[in-house]
């Protein structure tokens, strides 16, 4: 980490995002201002910016966040000092994570498998579908899941 830069600490790796974000962190910007990204292929998913500390003073931080976005799938999140040219090119105070994006998300159930389990059968009794299932769990084969297997199931809508 630089030493005047950014250490995030949520979301972390495979994090959920749902309609919300958890971004904490510690570190320092420019007027205290940052900005987040949820990226894909380049393309970009959603953004935002807050105030968070103090100008120059490294201290920890915690900011809620509304994602606006129909994405569902692999993403990065990307956390960074505000740049007050407003240019923002990528810098060494630009931390990034791999999560998994689930539209309109509100949390999730944990699942354990059982024998005779399917997700069509699993994503009935939970109120969900089956595509949100597969990229929750980063499922290769949606025809294959174990008995014993925990599944994270997401709930809810954000509207």
């Amino acid at each position: 980490m630089d030493p005047y830069g950014i250490r995030l600490r949520q979301p972390l790796p495979k994090d959920l995002l749902g309609y919300r974000v958890a971004i904490a962190a510690i570190g320092t910007a420019f007027e205290a201002s940052y900005g987040w990204r949820l990226v894909h292929d380049g393309d970009e998913l959603a953004t935002g910016f807050f105030q968070a500390g103090s100008m120059g003073l490294l201290e920890s931080f915690v900011h809620e966040a509304e994602v606006h976005t129909d994405h569902i799938g692999p993403a990065e999140f990307q956390l960074f000092g505000d740049d007050p040219s407003g240019q923002r090119p990528p810098g060494l105070d630009t931390q990034t994570v791999p999560v998994i994006v689930i539209a309109g998300m509100r949390g999730y159930l944990v699942h354990q498998v059982v024998r005779g389990d399917t997700l069509h059968a699993i994503a009935r009794e939970y109120g969900t579908d089956v595509r949100r299932l597969v990229a929750a769990n980063e499922l290769p084969d949606p025809d294959r899941i174990l008995v014993g297997q925990i599944l994270r199931v997401p709930q809810g809508s954000g509207e």
